[in-house]
């Protein structure tokens, strides 16, 4: 009974640090868009990546697993998150206790994320 009750603590801190990603995406703009960038959407995106790696240069990986979780490494450290969610509006929301968002376009036939800084970043997807 001692260890149930730190036990649960950290499981209640734990679920908590976790956010629910909203129903609705924020707003893309046209400074989020490059020439050649293709839109895609909720559909495209779960058919895609859920159950799938997206690989960056420099090793950085992340892992939208088929139960709904969310991983992201790099430089040796994993940040993990519950839940992942796509939009219609090629946007994605990992459920961090901040949610985290970034937009998904395809350009030149690959795959590339777009940050809330406007930075670029191309991904390759793998099983």
């Amino acid at each position: 009974m001692k260890l149930f009750l730190p036990a649960l603590c950290a499981t209640l801190i734990g679920v908590s640090a976790h956010a629910a990603c909203p129903a609705k995406a924020p707003k893309t703009t046209k400074s989020h868009f490059s020439d050649g960038d293709q839109k895609v959407n909720a559909a495209w995106l779960q058919t895609n990546l859920a159950g799938r790696k997206v690989v960056y240069s420099g090793k950085e990986v992340e892992t939208y697993s088929a139960d709904g979780s969310y991983s992201y490494k790099a430089n040796g450290q994993t940040w993990k998150a519950n839940a992942y969610k796509f939009y219609d509006n090629g946007m994605r929301c990992i459920g961090y206790g901040d949610p985290r968002f970034d937009l998904y376009v395809v350009n030149n036939g690959k795959l590339v994320l777009v940050n809330a800084n406007k930075q670029r970043y191309i991904g390759q997807i793998r099983n």
